[in-house]
């Protein structure tokens, strides 16, 4: 007597088989073999689903994103299905669906601990810490003892995006009693700790990390604002962990959620100055290019500099900038002749290089005669110091301190106009634009 083997367990077998192939990277073989299952089972999701993993192993996010959304199609009430779609429309940087997608997934199995790991990537990758956070609490609720500990890390970073400081902390020492050797939690709750003002706490933590690692810059850095000081400058490294992390969503962050309008507010200034667009750049901390974009191609040299190697190719890509220098801009304004550049940019940049002693004469160094600085500076009051780094570990400058800098520099015409530099929490955040020029 034979068992007839069912129709769904030898389509089962096959999708395994295609699986294997993706996974060795033979992927015209697993695409052959795709196709040909697809023509014969055209309304099963999971075919679809196997289509999605291969267009992503080939590179080809438009294509996943299709397979994933024919899966919704073929199943539209299962979870996975459109989990998957979240996940492909989240590595394209399309997250207001991939957000919508993965709400509705979770609503249909809330339970499903699988499905929340994969969700709450993609809420990271969107930078919304406000919806992860919900479904971080729900997976560690169902999280085994050998996964808690990376959720519990999420979750206390997830605190911290939210400025929720005393909350973070709190997470961070949970943490902390469970794996006491965590450098993780305990460079977070350092951070938290300062941003709370919980400085005993936070000497405690830098202590701890600096007796593992004593020559380290950024320790350093962290160890003078524990104890209440104002470090002058802040190491290039602490601005690259930052940047490097977040280098392929940047744009969609700072231009969408932040409302970051400089770059165009300062290109239409540049074009000004020289309508027939013949002008040598020097865009410092130049990110991902929005500077270079917004002004456009130009009849002279655009040079990009910035200390995050992520920032530079997203920069790249735009096909707008001559050369790149992935270098400390402070270092870069040293090492650079003088009488180069008909304008020298730095936006956003100086809110993490703190005194600005140097670096300004520096700029007006190598400005041509007759060229011109501009830069933005975060707003210090008339009764702040010259020099605040505010608790978001950025630095404010008082405008009267900085134009006398420029003045000493030589630079003339020296305008201070204010403005806003981007959104915080949905608030505006004060700050100012500087224009100054070199005498011809």
């Amino acid at each position: 007597m034979t068992t007839a083997t069912a129709p769904d367990d030898i389509l089962r077998t096959r999708l395994q088989a295609v699986e294997g192939l993706i996974l060795q990277r033979r992927l015209n073989e697993a695409a052959q073999q795709l196709n040909t299952l697809a023509r014969k089972n055209p309304a099963d999701a999971r075919v679809y689903l196997l289509g999605c993993r291969l267009a992503e192993a080939s590179g080809n996010l438009a294509g996943s994103i299709d397979m994933a959304r024919r899966a919704v199609g073929a199943a539209p009430g299962w979870s996975v299905a459109l989990t998957e779609l979240a996940m492909a429309l989240a590595r394209a940087n399309q997250f207001p669906e991939a957000i919508a997608a993965a709400q509705k997934a979770v609503q249909m199995d809330p339970e499903n601990a699988g499905l929340l790991s994969r969700v709450i990537d993609v809420a990271h990758r969107a930078q919304r810490p406000d919806i992860a956070l919900p479904w971080v609490e729900a997976a560690l609720r169902l999280a085994p003892a050998e996964v808690r500990p990376g959720l519990m890390l999420w979750r206390a970073r997830d605190l911290r995006g939210l400025r929720r400081e005393d909350e973070a902390v709190a997470a961070y020492t949970e943490l902390l009693a469970l794996e006491p050797g965590s450098k993780a939690a305990r460079f977070g709750r350092l951070q938290s700790a300062v941003a709370a003002g919980q400085l005993e706490l936070a000497r405690e933590d830098v202590t701890a990390l600096l007796a593992e690692d004593p020559a380290s810059p950024e320790l350093q850095f962290w160890n003078e604002v524990a104890h209440g000081r104002v470090p002058p400058q802040q190491p290039a490294g602490v601005a690259q962990a930052l940047f490097d992390g977040v280098a392929d969503v940047w744009d969609l962050h700072v231009v969408g959620n932040l409302r970051y309008r400089l770059p165009k507010q300062v290109a239409e200034q540049m074009l000004e100055w020289h309508p027939d667009r013949q002008l040598n750049v020097l865009d410092l901390g130049c990110g991902t290019g929005l500077l270079g974009v917004a002004l456009g191609p130009i009849q002279g040299a655009l040079i990009g500099v910035d200390i995050s190697r992520p920032m530079i190719d997203q920069a790249a890509r735009h096909n707008l900038y001559h050369r790149f220098h992935q270098v400390d801009v402070g270092e870069a304004l040293a090492a650079t002749p003088e009488g180069l550049y008909d304008v020298v940019a730095a936006l956003d940049l100086f809110i993490y290089m703190g005194d600005l002693s140097k670096a300004i004469p520096d700029a007006a160094r190598i400005l041509k005669p007759g060229g011109r600085l501009v830069f933005s500076c975060e707003t210090a009051g008339d009764d702040e110091a010259d020099l605040v780094l505010r608790p978001s570990m950025r630095y404010a400058h008082k405008a009267s301190a900085v134009e006398a800098l420029c003045r000493a520099a030589g630079l003339t015409d020296v305008t201070i106009e204010p403005t806003e530099l981007r959104h915080e929490g949905g608030v505006p955040l004060a700050g100012y634009l500087v224009t100054a020029r070199k005498p011809a």
